[in-house]
């Protein structure tokens, strides 16, 4: 009785309602706040490196996904129940995330090459290995770093799926850092001018890596 005397006693204001996300410290919804909210990790901080990089929202997500190990690769699907070969579609290994991302031959030759632009004289085999690499060769770029990793990564996959769905084959890995500039160029104008043609030029130097090897 004291609690529904409580409740009619409560003077209600005559106005509409308002919808609050309590994700989202602005209370309204986000896309960003989901997945910040369903992520498991204990330090919720463990993603800002994703969620602050100036690449287009869809790119966020898919590098969130593939740091989390949630990428629809082959392994991932048969975990889901999916039937078919589980080798990847540029070698005959089994397509996991490390994999198809860094250890395959394709991606090894994409990584190497990145790697002479920056002078590094080795490649990264996973992602934790990449954020080691990247900080150690190219240390005066934190602000690009997943920049690059989004653009590289993103062209594999969709090479990858360009190979499986439509069976167009590359010719040669060359051609997904090629894919890979052309993503960094067109996400440089998220930059801000001063910044732009800095990277635009840094991007220069990539391609040509990759027109010399095609020639």
């Amino acid at each position: 009785m004291a609690l529904l005397e409580k409740v009619f006693s409560y003077n209600f204001e005559n106005q509409e309602d308002i919808i609050l996300w309590k994700w989202s410290s602005k209370k309204t919804f986000t896309t960003k706040s989901v997945y910040e909210h369903l992520s498991e990790e204990v330090n919720t901080n463990a993603f800002n490196h994703i969620w602050k990089s100036k690449v287009p929202y869809k790119i966020k997500i898919f590098t969130w996904l593939l740091e989390k190990g949630a990428v629809l690769t082959k392994d991932n699907m048969i975990k889901r129940k999916s039937t078919g070969d589980p080798s990847c579609i540029f070698c005959d290994q089994v397509e996991t995330i490390d994999h198809l991302f860094f250890q395959c031959p394709v991606a090894k030759c994409v990584w190497a090459l990145t790697g002479q632009c920056i002078g590094a004289d080795d490649i990264p085999r996973n992602i934790t290995q990449y954020k080691l690499w990247i900080i150690k060769w190219l240390s005066k770029g934190q602000n690009i770093h997943h920049f690059g990793f989004a653009a590289i990564c993103w062209a594999i996959w969709k090479c990858r799926n360009k190979s499986v769905f439509d069976a167009k084959r590359i010719r040669h890995p060359a051609e997904i850092l090629l894919h890979s500039c052309a993503f960094m160029k067109y996400w440089a104008g998220l930059y801000s001018s001063d910044f732009h043609g800095r990277l635009l030029d840094g991007i220069k130097v990539v391609l040509a890596c990759a027109h010399k090897v095609l020639a």
